[in-house]
């Protein structure tokens, strides 16, 4: 970038024609070869400037920065728009709008990330990927009658068959929001590994986090897990969205096939344990009680 501010009349597929918008005695005539179209030659021209140059230029678009910067925004993902300013105006000795910096940081972040409704038109190709590359995986995707998105389920078949060979029958639910075009909740279930490490199992994106959703994530995660009974398997999650009587419904529904209520211990100590309905006596007997029993 020279910081001067030129024009190009005529500027067609067959030749263009570039001087300085301040009318100095810059030219150039260019055109594609015969031979190679791809090639450009300059054809002739004055190519001296003889006026002064320009703080404020409007080849320096969004796209231009966008493009210059590309491996800066890739590094950093929350520059900030002070920091593109300075950067460009370092550099290229050009100012540059807040606006025109936050389009360019929106356009580099599109082009790295991909474009969400582009992705969203491919859901079903990210399905089948997954399929091909983790065999025997559960990938479901719920859809409306007239093809409006509901819920994407995932259970990839090497994090399942890894965690009901090495890891104890321990379960843990929660779910956050997403950021995004489209919003909505992801919810996750969780064990720990050999090394108490986060292992995970599951996870669903859903419009919103309620009882119908989290009873479908957990119907489909008891089948992935062959889960016929609550005996050895403990589930632990926390008490904001729901009731304790609601997250009992959706743990040991007989839908799900949870014959036995003992590990119904180890969800009471799970919501009482920040709260005073329990001493603390009774928190430690229950919990190895419960423990033993996994």
């Amino acid at each position: 970038m020279n910081r001067y501010v030129m024009s190009f009349k005529p500027n067609n597929k067959k030749k263009c024609k570039a001087f300085c918008r301040k009318r100095c005695p810059f030219y150039l005539w260019a055109s594609p070869m015969v031979t190679d179209k791809n090639t450009v030659q300059i054809k002739t021209g004055v190519l001296k400037h003889e006026c002064t140059r320009d703080h404020v230029n409007k080849h320096v678009n969004a796209y231009w920065v966008a493009r210059n910067y590309l491996e800066q925004f890739r590094a950093d993902h929350a520059w900030r728009i002070a920091g593109i300013i300075q950067a460009v105006k370092s550099n290229q000795e050009v100012d540059i709008s807040r606006l025109k910096a936050y389009r360019a940081k929106s356009i580099a972040l599109r082009i790295i990330d991909g474009d969400e409704k582009s992705q969203m038109s491919r859901l079903y190709d990210y399905r089948l990927e997954l399929l091909k590359t983790h065999p025997g995986s559960t990938i479901i995707i719920n859809c409306t009658d007239e093809g409006v998105f509901q819920a994407f389920y995932v259970c990839l078949a090497p994090l399942r068959e890894g965690f009901l060979a090495g890891c104890r029958h321990f379960v843990s639910l929660d779910g956050c929001f997403l950021k995004g075009v489209y919003g909505g909740q992801l919810l996750c279930a969780v064990g720990i590994d050999a090394n108490d490490c986060i292992y995970p199992i599951s996870w669903a994106m859903v419009s919103k986090e309620n009882k119908d959703n989290w009873k479908w994530f957990l119907e489909i995660l008891a089948q992935d897990l062959r889960i016929t009974d609550s005996r050895h398997w403990a589930f632990m999650s926390d008490r904001q969205k729901a009731s304790k009587a609601e997250f009992f419904s959706l743990c040991l529904s007989p839908s799900l096939n949870f014959g036995n209520y003992s590990m119904a211990t180890l969800l009471v100590l799970i919501y009482n344990c920040l709260g005073v309905s329990l001493l603390p006596f009774t928190l430690l007997y229950w919990f190895w009680m419960v423990m033993w029993q996994c």
